[in-house]
């Protein structure tokens, strides 16, 4: 019957020969690897909004966005208007860049949203989801 410190003393052992495949090189080049796997994850998690980040992007999308977004979004990007509860909480996004350019510009007349691509340009656009950035909530999705 093995006692705990045996069991330890096993282990050891087994890790020292490299009997269970965990030798100190390849302990290290896991690492490496792991922290390059976290590095391409944070990149994969950026946004891919060309102005993301950006300053001056971010106060002209707050602009637009207070020009045009306010009456159905809200002030606080959170659907509530002076309607009420009536169009989708921006701070919580989750389909990410492209899919809300392609909202933006063609609408969701579904859902009562009016397609923008005759008022606002690519740029525009972009500026305000730079600026709807700065907003997100956690679980919000903007690459």
């Amino acid at each position: 019957m093995f006692t705990v410190r045996s069991l330890a003393i096993f282990l050891v052992v087994l890790l020292a020969s490299g009997a269970i495949g965990l030798d100190p090189g390849r302990a290290v080049a896991m690492e490496s690897q792991t922290e390059e796997t976290k590095a391409a994850a944070r990149q994969a998690a950026a946004s891919s909004n060309p102005l993301s980040g950006q300053e001056e992007a971010i106060q002209s999308g707050r602009k637009l966005y207070f020009t045009w977004c306010i009456q159905c979004h809200g002030k606080d990007a959170d659907g509530v208007s002076r309607f009420g509860k009536y169009a989708a909480d921006l701070r919580a996004f989750w389909r990410g860049y492209r899919e809300f350019v392609t909202i933006v510009k063609n609408g969701r007349t579904d859902k009562q949203m009016p397609p923008w691509k005759e008022v606002l340009n690519d740029d525009q656009i972009a500026q305000v989801g730079a600026f709807l950035e700065t907003l997100a909530q956690d679980g919000a999705n903007w690459k």
